[in-house]
């Protein structure tokens, strides 16, 4: 063992990091600072440019600090609703994750982890509420629009989820819906092409996801090496609500109590993260109103 560590301790970086990933880790985290440089709670800058796609109702493109980067295009389409509920409409979101971003997914059908991903998106979208079912009834008991919201990501390094929720907002924002004049059935509809309407929206939902390494070291916004060997991950997700960011949304993976920055059992640690998750949801909020209003 002992000559194995120390071959490790002389080898190039990028041979040390693939032969022991987590020692390498571990070493840029003992020392507070993490691979690209930044402190343990810090976030990587992001960007949002709408209406990148021609064809689509609505779009979004989100970079991610220099490695993620996923596009989020709405479609429409007209429907009848379902029995039960007949005065509501439908929300729909994939997310592709093709190889093309990331050498770790297959081509192919949509693969388990896309599947996860655009179910927790689901959940996202659903909770927030950011789009009542109830506003995309055109004619109760007859049609309804079902909203589609593609994502597509480009590269993948790490929090692609939070890049993805943040995609999926901006282009539902964006996306404008013709006007219906007549619906005696969704197959006869008539709707004025040169008249469009927004959107019901309600709040720009944001989701900031936490990880933890070796039961110590809690990280925002991970990249995907980090991702790869964190053992537990905080997902939260925040609306504004009389000026200030209230968590309406929840979910723990795996083991969550860290000793750095500082201990902190789990009730404290999920305050903690909120505090952060705060911060940058303003930030990120300021971006999306920003972007809406250029």
């Amino acid at each position: 063992m002992a000559e194995v560590a120390s071959g490790a301790d002389h080898a190039p970086m990028t041979t040390f990091k693939k032969l022991y990933p987590a020692e390498y880790l571990q070493r840029h985290l003992e020392q507070r600072v993490r691979e690209d440089g930044r402190a343990l709670t810090d976030v990587r800058p992001a960007s949002i440019a709408l209406g990148t796609l021609s064809h689509a109702r609505g779009s979004a493109l989100v970079r991610w600090g220099q490695g993620t980067m996923v596009v989020a295009g709405v479609h429409a389409q007209l429907c009848r609703p379902a029995y039960e509920r007949p005065n509501e409409g439908f929300l729909v979101p994939t997310v592709d994750l093709s190889p093309m971003c990331s050498p770790q997914y297959k081509a192919g059908p949509p693969s388990e982890d896309a599947q996860v991903m655009a179910h927790q998106l689901q959940m996202f979208l659903n909770t927030s509420d950011v789009l009542p079912r109830t506003s995309l009834c055109v004619e109760e008991g007859v049609a309804v629009w079902s909203i589609f919201v593609d994502v597509v990501c480009l590269s993948a390094d790490g929090s692609v989820l939070d890049a993805a929720a943040l995609a999926a907002v901006a282009a539902l924002h964006h996306c404008r819906l013709p006007v219906p004049r007549s619906v005696p059935s969704v197959d006869q509809a008539v709707f004025d092409a040169h008249d469009t309407q927004p959107l019901a929206l309600h709040g720009m939902p944001i989701l900031a996801t936490f990880g933890v390494h070796d039961a110590t070291y809690l990280l925002a916004d991970m990249t995907a090496f980090e991702e790869s060997l964190a053992m537990g991950r905080l997902h939260l997700g925040l609306v504004e609500s009389d000026g200030t960011e209230d968590a309406f949304w929840f979910k723990v993976l795996g083991h969550c109590a860290v000793r750095e920055p500082r201990e902190l059992a789990f009730p404290e640690l999920v305050q903690y993260c909120l505090g952060h998750a705060q911060q940058r949801a303003a930030q990120l909020r300021a971006l999306l109103r920003d972007a809406h209003s250029a």
